[in-house]
């Protein structure tokens, strides 16, 4: 039987790894042991086709890559999901000095009915880069979309007390610094699902992907995320539905100009007694 190394425990536990770090002050330098966020690749596939690889942090593998493949449009939507299914160790260690690493454990395969896929979707920063230096048009971006409508509203109170709560469940940022967080809220701000990890849209996959696995609703619900709002979180949350979309940092020109097409209410700088809203104010209530 295989026994767990110190590291391989240290990992099982928490995607952080200790490492030997020098802090250095005014008064001279300082040996720390500062606890680091892991970073690995993921291949995420779809009946047998390599969509995307896509650096993260380890853990919630299968949450990330449906929630990618749902969010980018790859999968029309979570009722064409067959199977989804993580090679490997929900944590798994990295190699050691002289070791191969394990592909397997960094690997998704999904299973969707033919009829619902769309493989030439796989990305927008992989469209972007290559559109060369010729006129590029953003607008296809958005041609899928639908416009989000609905009756939800949210009281002002409400939003302003997100970020508070957000930060208090980011366990991992607590401990090492270093990532991102993307959480849902329902409309009377009950926290009902949050996630981390390196990359702010990795954090939106996992949280899309963990309500999807679970059947958390996510029409009539809020997204926060951590980071600047890009289009990207804009088109993302369009594609589950989420109506209203927050960060708690600035918003870009292209993510307010999706917003305000495809009706999305998005606020940034959300603070505990002030926030900018960019885009359909008549969401938010008081």
């Amino acid at each position: 039987m295989h026994r767990l190394s110190d590291t391989e425990k240290e990992i099982k536990s928490t995607p952080t790894l200790s490492w030997p770090t020098q802090v250095v002050r005014a008064d001279g330098p300082q040996e720390h042991n500062s606890a680091m966020p892991l970073e690995e690749p993921l291949s995420v596939e779809v009946n047998g086709q390599r969509v995307a690889v896509l650096m993260r942090l380890p853990g919630g593998e299968k949450e990330l890559a449906l929630g990618f493949c749902i969010s980018e449009g790859i999968i029309a939507g979570f009722e064409d999901v067959l199977i989804v299914r993580h090679c490997g160790s929900d944590l798994p260690a990295p190699a050691g000095k002289g070791e191969e690493q394990s592909e397997s454990r960094n690997r998704v395969h999904i299973h969707a009915r033919p009829e619902s896929l769309n493989f030439d979707a796989p990305s927008n920063v992989l469209r972007l880069i290559r559109s060369g230096c010729g006129a590029v048009n953003p607008s296809y971006m958005t041609n899928d979309l639908p416009r989000l409508n609905g009756n939800l509203g949210v009281p002002v109170e409400v939003l302003l007390g997100l970020n508070a709560s957000m930060r208090q469940a980011q366990e991992l940022y607590k401990l090492s610094g270093g990532v991102h967080a993307a959480a849902i809220f329902d409309a009377q701000g009950c926290l009902l699902a949050l996630e981390e990890d390196i990359g702010r849209h990795n954090a939106i996959d996992k949280v899309i992907g963990y309500c999807l696995l679970r059947g958390i609703p996510l029409r009539d619900h809020i997204l926060v995320a951590t980071g600047r709002a890009s289009h990207e979180m804009v088109t993302k949350s369009v594609r589950v539905g989420i109506a209203v979309v927050a960060s708690i940092s600035a918003a870009t020109t292209m993510a307010a100009q999706i917003a305000e097409d495809r009706g999305v209410t998005l606020i940034g700088y959300l603070r505990s007694k002030r926030m900018s809203v960019y885009t359909h104010p008549w969401r938010i209530e008081g």
